[in-house]
């Protein structure tokens, strides 16, 4: 039987999954891979963190990211700046996925100002 994590356990997952991603950034070989992935976990962390806050206010699950971004502009429509934080975040994460950037220290430390923003605020 598939067990489905909820996405609450989601962000947990996410987050020590990236701290161990965090050793490897100096790394000759690994390091410009790990920040890749490491800037896209903190995204998904956040994308699972504004789902599980619309899950406890009773929105339906959003299966794409349109629908997430709609969501959370219209419920948080107050909170520009973790919107923006979030909004960031999604960019980060394109960019290192797609675009093959390497994050920098201070891109990293950036993304979790933003992250933890978004944890703060979107509740």
């Amino acid at each position: 039987m598939t067990r489905l994590l909820s996405h609450a356990d989601q962000v947990i997952a996410n987050n020590q999954l990236a701290q161990h991603l965090e050793i490897l950034h100096v790394d000759l070989v690994l390091g410009h891979v790990s920040r890749q992935w490491f800037i896209t976990l903190l995204f998904y962390e956040s994308v699972h963190w504004v789902e599980d806050q619309l899950q406890q206010k009773k929105y339906p699950p959003s299966f794409d990211h349109r629908t997430r971004k709609k969501r959370l502009r219209q419920v948080w429509f107050s909170h520009k700046t973790a919107i923006r934080a979030y909004l960031l975040l999604e960019h980060f994460s394109r960019q290192a996925r797609y675009d093959g950037w390497i994050p920098t220290d201070q891109d990293l430390l950036d993304a979790q100002a933003y992250l933890q923003h978004v944890k703060t605020f979107i509740i």
